[in-house]
């Protein structure tokens, strides 16, 4: 059985509004946002990996005003390379997995990726984590 990280990213601020058509254009926006609100140079390496795994399952919540209630959808994703996620991709595409539902809502901020401590349900070969969102 492989071992996965219990968080990845809590040292990355995040906010989930707006899509973005290219990585590169991603990235610069992640920077300077992290620089805006710590005051301090982001140290980000794109190529840093994120999570060992070809795969991976993110659940996150959001309010759903239609039916009143927390909606709590999962998506997998899949490495660019098949073998690992950088930081950056794993990042980049939650975003725009997710921006849509989180834009109008309180709790949109990134605060990191935490393991579901039991096998994956759906998936049991494919890590779930969950979306640590704040307000």
């Amino acid at each position: 059985m492989t071992t996965y990280p219990k968080l990845i990213m809590k040292d990355v601020l995040w906010v989930f509004t707006d899509y973005y058509e290219t990585m590169d254009n991603f990235i610069d926006k992640l920077i300077k946002y992290n620089e805006e609100i710590s005051g301090i140079p982001f140290l980000f390496d794109k190529f840093d990996i994120a999570l060992n795994s070809s795969k991976i399952n993110i659940q996150y919540m959001y309010w759903d005003d239609n039916d009143e209630d927390i909606i709590e959808p999962d998506f997998e994703l899949t490495a660019n390379n098949q073998k690992a996620f950088t930081k950056c991709e794993l990042l980049y595409k939650v975003n725009n997995e997710v921006f849509e539902k989180l834009k109008m809502i309180d709790k949109h901020f990134f605060e990191g990726f935490q393991l579901f401590d039991r096998d994956n349900p759906n998936s049991p070969d494919v890590p779930l984590y969950f979306l640590l969102q704040g307000s």
